[in-house]
């Protein structure tokens, strides 16, 4: 098994650090991503018989590992940063209800957005992360997922649609 992991180390190590600092190197602290590239790491090497013979292949799955080990690891910091209660000074420094109201509004907000993008599936809940969250350009993205310009385009104004008519329903536009 040592062997099995310097050989992925050497061979994919770079790869899959790259994926992982791409999803969640924004919001994660440096111990996250190593934590997290350790996961994918070991996810591996607990099911060395799923790993393809081929390098092709196995850049494929493994960037695959990556991608949900880091979607998984975002949302959890995520969930953290959402759920974190401030301090009892914090608590006594809100001067007015509606600053609560406002606070509580958006993360309510914040909440159903994510929810809605996440109900999108893959590709187009990713196509809108990257979009938005990462700030790439449609070729850009076009190039990760291996879709013309146009196609992501048209993926996004669809995603788009969808999680505007969530938020319709949930009540939080109109």
């Amino acid at each position: 098994m040592a062997d099995q992991l310097e050989t992925l180390v050497e061979n994919f190590g770079a790869y899959i650090k790259a994926i992982i600092v791409n999803k969640i190197g924004a919001v994660a602290a440096r111990e996250d991503i190593e934590d997290c590239i350790s996961d994918v790491f070991l996810e591996i090497l607990k099911n060395p018989e799923n790993l393809p013979k081929t390098d092709k292949e196995s850049k494929y799955y493994i960037g695959t590992i990556a991608k949900r080990r880091a979607v998984d690891y975002f949302r959890r910091i995520s969930h953290l940063e959402n759920n974190r209660s401030g301090s009892d000074e914090d608590l006594l420094s809100v001067s007015d209800k509606t600053d609560v109201e406002d606070i509580t509004q958006k993360k309510a907000l914040n909440t159903a957005l994510w929810n809605a993008v996440q109900s999108l599936g893959e590709p187009d809940s990713d196509i809108i992360i990257y979009r938005y969250f990462y700030r790439k350009k449609a070729y850009e993205i076009g190039k990760i997922f291996n879709l013309s310009t146009g196609a992501v385009h048209k993926r996004a104004q669809r995603a788009e649609k969808k999680i505007k008519e969530i938020l319709v329903n949930q009540g939080f536009c109109e």
